[in-house]
């Protein structure tokens, strides 16, 4: 039998602070880099972006062939022994020149190093998300003023790159974000006006805007936690449209063979995990609800006694007057009658009574089936199609409701 799957922990920004390092680096300077030496010259590689893709598609034609792996690594050295190509429009065709010169099996170490880049590129759009709800994140575009972030990067020619992938989700959802607190101010500004002629009203608008921020905060603390387990190798990498909840926490899904192992093992009486969850959470509500009917029945014989005095006749009902404190913690539990005044029922026959014994006391029936040698076998006298037949359909929703006729 399996236990119980592991639950996660909940991460902290300092946790997933390192995994947004190459996010930063493509929001600005605006991309990734990486230095080899050849033949004692020093290059400096950069990943490409969407402009870069756009001109290696007018200079070369379609194809993956050696001329165009020549081109993908001009365009990416953007130094060379410490002068910065950037700024030079022509730099790739002169870089291509140099490229073709050298020894195809350094081409194609300086191809595979363009080629990691690009994946560490990939890799950081899709941690573009997370990072936006980072507080360094809203820290840093506050930083550059609500700019574009390559204005900043202190790097010349870095303008010309134009914008990546990373930046555009960024500076999207930072502008968004900036619009929504904005609007955010103003109806909390409102509220409190209006709260001055309609507080109830009001009360329960801000009640449903506290839910609505608390849901949001979740589902983001949610997705932080599942990026963090993802990246170190603890999950797997789940698609979005999958609840992420469940993907921390998750007992596996069920194949036909396993629904019928799960079926064996509740009619033999082996308990998985979930259910001993599940009885664990009746045994709970059980013992409570026994202690409860118990203190009703000395409550009611308490209250009998001091109302038939020496008549010695007994009510089946009786009224109660209730204190104001006893009148609102009745009010956070159910909806309450008239004010002032409850009845107590003498009797056991009530709403809450039938729906305890009819789903909570009476223990699972396996039905016909019980286990022999791991085998299910219909039980000696008992046959499906005989229960069938002698079932009778209620037509009531609870006690007192009418007669059950078949």
């Amino acid at each position: 039998m399996e236990g119980p799957p592991i639950r996660l922990p909940k991460t902290t920004p300092d946790q997933r602070l390192a995994l947004y390092e190459d996010v930063e680096a493509l929001i600005s300077p605006g991309f990734l880099s990486h230095t080899v030496t050849i033949n004692y010259a020093l290059l400096s590689l950069r990943s490409l972006g969407p402009g870069d893709v756009h001109l290696l598609k007018a200079r070369v034609a379609t194809g993956f062939d050696d001329d165009w792996k020549v081109w993908v690594i001009a365009s990416s050295i953007w130094m060379v022994d410490g002068y910065c190509l950037l700024d030079e429009p022509h730099a790739a065709p002169r870089m291509a020149k140099m490229v073709r010169a050298l020894p195809r099996h350094i081409r194609n170490i300086l191809f595979s190093l363009v080629t990691g880049l690009f994946s560490r590129s990939s890799k950081a759009v899709d941690a573009t998300e997370p990072y936006c709800y980072e507080g360094v994140s809203r820290f840093r575009w506050k930083s550059f003023g609500g700019h574009v972030p390559g204005l900043h990067a202190g790097i010349p020619g870095v303008e010309r790159l134009g914008s990546n992938h990373v930046q555009r989700m960024w500076t999207f959802y930072n502008e968004v974000e900036d619009k929504r607190v904005e609007e955010e101010t103003l109806w909390e500004g409102f509220k409190l006006t209006a709260s001055a002629q309609a507080p109830k009203g009001v009360k329960k608008i801000d009640a449903r805007d506290q839910q609505h921020r608390q849901q949001e905060l979740t589902r983001r603390q949610t997705l932080l936690d599942r990026f963090y387990y993802t990246r170190k190798g603890l999950l797997l990498d789940l698609p979005d449209a999958m609840d992420s909840q469940k993907a921390i926490v998750d007992s596996g899904s069920k194949t036909a063979d396993e629904l019928a192992d799960e079926m064996h093992r509740w009619v033999s009486g082996q308990e998985d995990w979930h259910d001993k969850i599940v009885t664990e959470y009746k045994r709970r509500v059980s013992e409570k609800y026994e202690a409860e009917k118990q203190e009703r029945a000395r409550r009611a014989d308490a209250l009998r006694s001091q109302m038939t005095g020496d008549q010695g006749l007994a009510p089946t009902t009786a009224l109660v007057g209730y204190s104001a404190v006893q009148l609102q913690a009745m009010l956070r539990e159910r909806h309450p009658g008239h004010p002032g005044v409850k009845q107590v029922s003498a009797g056991v026959n009530s709403a809450r009574d039938y729906l305890y014994e009819k789903y909570l006391r009476r223990e699972a029936d396996a039905g016909v089936l019980r286990s022999v040698d791991g085998h299910l076998v219909p039980t000696e006298g008992r046959e499906l199609t005989n229960e069938v037949a002698q079932r009778l359909v209620p037509f009531q929703s609870g006690p007192g409701d009418g007669e059950e006729r078949s």
